[in-house]
C-alpha cells in the first residue's frame, strides 16, 4: 500500500506557481530571525514528497496551497529550534537583549510556521 502511494505520488503535478509558493515558504523559514539553525536540505526534499503524497491521499493529481501548508507544518515543526535571545541575529547590530527576550518569550515552532504561512502569498 505504501509503495503504491509512493509510486502514484510521482505523477502529482506541481505547477510553477505552486513550486514558487513552496520555495517562498522554504526561503522565509530559512531567514526567520527566531530559528536557530534554519532548516535542512533533506527536510526540503521531504516537504515536496509529503506534499505529493498528501495530494495522492486526497485523490488529487495536483498540489494545492492547503496541502503545501499542511506538508510544511508536518515536515518542519519537529525540526525547528528557537534561537536563544543572546544568539538572535539582530543582537549583532546592537539590539537590546531585553527587547529580544520579550520578542522570543513564549515563541514556539508552530508560531513561526504560522507566521511564514501568513506572510507568503499563496497562488490563486
Amino acid at each position: 500500500e505504501i509503495l503504491n502511494l509512493t509510486d502514484r505520488s510521482q505523477s502529482v503535478h506541481i505547477t510553477t506557481d505552486m513550486k514558487r509558493y513552496q520555495m517562498d515558504i522554504i526561503s522565509h523559514l530559512r531567514m526567520h530571525r527566531a530559528l536557530q539553525d534554519g532548516i535542512s536540505p533533506i527536510a526540503t526534499i521531504h516537504f515536496e514528497k509529503l506534499m505529493r503524497c498528501l495530494a495522492t491521499i486526497h485523490n488529487l493529481d495536483y498540489a494545492t496551497p492547503a496541502l503545501a501548508a499542511l506538508a510544511a507544518k508536518r515536515t518542519y515543526l519537529h525540526r525547528m529550534r528557537i534561537t536563544e535571545p543572546e544568539n538572535e541575529r539582530s543582537m549583532q547590530w546592537g539590539s537590546e537583549l531585553s527587547a529580544v527576550e520579550a520578542l522570543l518569550d513564549g515563541l514556539r515552532a508552530e508560531h513561526i510556521i504560522d507566521d511564514v504561512l501568513r506572510f507568503v502569498a499563496a497562488p490563486m
